[in-house]
């Protein structure tokens, strides 16, 4: 009997000690600013229980997404019970106060740049504080405590929100821990917001767009939906947000950030659903790939390959699988993946160019993706031949990392996992990952939706030089004499004003140009070929796909 009590008494005393260190909640309460009904900056309020030797850090924010100075948007800052001394940076205050003492801090967010978001500009991670709306990243607009516990759980209220305003934030759930709320998006405003309860996704969107909510909304609940049923996980809160940005006369600019459990995008009104739909797929996929395979190496980029490609593997994928795309639609986009890995200049670097320059030049960016694409086609293709899947390896790849008990990497877990489905990757990773060997498709690879042909086709080029173009106001520069653009009458001098069709890169679509010749606005119409050619690889979808034959087919895209 004693030894039962002694037990218990020592059970109670873990528990209450495990209740006493248990990190007390960090309160954050939000409230717009508005002067004559126009928004002029968002307060935050706060509140914390300090440390127990009396002296706190505030973590500022500082740089994030290619911003840099982000304190700049912050104003205002002041303290209640304690005081407060600039810390070595200006992204650091520090705090003195009497021990355990409750801490409030308030301040302002502001924009710290002029007019409204611009697609020029790039997508807007500052703080954007508009007389109608905000739109705010955690990175740029939340100050912490800098000796929380990350585990610390976080709460976010709102107060005072204009009548008819909306408010929509991924910090809004249960659960909530200090750790995530950097990685956020917070809007309000003229914003309209959409619910799917089923799968616990909704949309923040603003302004006009060439498609409608709900049909986005639809779309955006599947692909999400979708990703959770193939890794098996529940519906848990997610967000994505779409802020429009003003932009040149056929200026089109689509892109956007993944956040912890929110995308946030960034979008002319010409951006096409499509293009959005595409951008959500791939991004909401990083949610797993790779943080949930293995993770990534200390220098990122030597596996670009496996995080960026197989997500683009995955992302084409899921939209077949969900039903998304058809299988057209699959094929139109990996052709233009096709197209731009047969004409890029890069194509054959070893994966150390893709070390040194991934940031410096957009066709090195682009190779990981490709490599990665092609291979996991690939390899799935070899998997599919001997009744197995590519899904079986990268399904198995999170177990391990589930089960790892030291740091690991999604390439070293990838090993594992293929050898375990029976698929031996060495020698392609060797040669044409880390050598740089051309990537060839076999023709029969994605046998029952059609074929991959090879062909020679021209080189692509408009015919006058579009960067000095560009760099001339857009007055026509360094016309070329033999090619087509001269014989259909382009000369230098005139002025660019668009393109009305054909498509950058492929010399097999006939290009249409709006330019002025004087006074006059004029159309030109012509084969944009260059010098020379290339080898290209192409999917060819059969053009009657039905029943049994069409059902084989997405499950050979989707992996169903």
């Amino acid at each position: 009997m004693r030894s039962i009590i002694q037990a218990i008494a020592a059970a109670s005393a873990v528990l209450f000690c495990a209740s006493a260190t248990a990190p007390e909640r960090i309160e954050y309460t939000l409230t717009p600013i508005l002067e004559n009904g126009a928004l002029t900056s968002v307060q935050y309020d706060l509140y914390f229980r300090g440390e127990a030797d009396g002296e706190s850090t505030l973590r500022i924010p500082d740089s994030w997404g290619g911003q840099n100075e982000l304190w700049k948007g912050i104003a205002d800052l002041t303290v209640t019970n304690a005081t407060m001394r600039d810390g070595e940076a200006p992204t650091q205050r520090v705090l003195t106060y009497r021990p355990n003492a409750r801490i409030h801090v308030r301040y302002r967010v502001i924009q710290d740049w002029e007019g409204a978001p611009r697609a020029e500009l790039g997508n807007s991670y500052r703080p954007v504080i508009q007389p109608s709306y905000f739109h705010l990243i955690g990175e740029a607009s939340l100050v912490t405590p800098g000796e929380a516990d990350g585990e610390s759980p976080v709460r976010l209220r709102v107060r005072n929100l204009p009548r008819g305003w909306a408010f929509a934030s991924d910090l809004e759930h249960d659960g909530l821990k200090l750790i995530n709320v950097w990685s956020s998006v917070t809007v309000g405003g003229d914003f309209r917001v959409l619910r799917d309860p089923t799968t616990n996704v909704r949309l923040a969107i603003r302004g006009q767009w060439t498609f409608a909510d709900a049909d986005f909304m639809r779309e955006a609940s599947t692909i999400i939906g979708g990703h959770r049923e193939f890794w098996s996980d529940p519906a848990s809160p997610y967000l994505v947000t779409v802020l429009q940005l003003t932009g040149p006369e056929g200026w089109i600019s689509v892109g956007g950030t993944g956040l912890n459990d929110a995308f946030a995008f960034f979008a002319t009104p010409n951006g096409q659903a499509a293009t959005i739909t595409r951008t959500l797929a791939h991004e909401s996929l990083h949610t797993w790939v790779p943080a949930q395979i293995g993770g990534m190496p200390q220098v990122e980029a030597a596996d670009y390959w496996l995080s960026e490609g197989f997500t683009d593997f995955y992302t084409g994928r899921m939209l077949v699988r969900e039903g998304v795309w058809t299988p057209q639609e699959f094929a139109t986009d990996f052709n233009d993946m096709l197209r731009a890995y047969a004409q890029s200049s890069v194509r054959t670097e070893p994966n150390s160019r893709v070390v040194a320059d991934f940031w410096n030049n957009q066709e090195v960016q682009k190779l990981p993706y490709q490599r990665g694409r092609l291979l996991a086609t690939l390899w799935d293709g070899r998997l599919r031949a001997n009744g197995g899947s590519f899904d079986q390896v990268v399904r198995d790849m999170r177990t391990r990392a589930r089960a790892a008990e030291g740091p690991t990497t999604a390439a070293d877990l990838f090993s594992a996992a293929a050898a375990h489905a029976g698929l031996n990757p060495s020698a392609e990773l060797t040669s044409n990952v880390e050598a740089g060997a051309l990537i060839v498709l076999p023709a029969d690879l994605v046998a029952p939706c059609g074929r991959i042909t090879t062909r020679e086709v021209a080189n692509f080029h408009r015919g006058f030089d579009i960067e000095a173009t560009q760099a001339n106001n857009n007055v026509i520069a360094g016309v070329d004499l033999a090619l087509p653009a001269y014989a259909a009458g382009v000369r230098n001098g005139m002025t660019l004003i668009r393109r009305d069709a054909g498509e950058i890169g492929n010399a097999e679509m006939e290009i249409v140009y709006v330019m002025r010749d004087g006074e006059t606005e004029r159309t030109f119409r012509y084969m944009p070929r260059g010098r020379g050619s290339f080898t290209l690889q192409h999917l060819e979808v059969d053009a009657n796909l039905a029943g049994e034959q069409l059902a084989q087919c997405r499950r050979v895209l989707g992996g169903a």
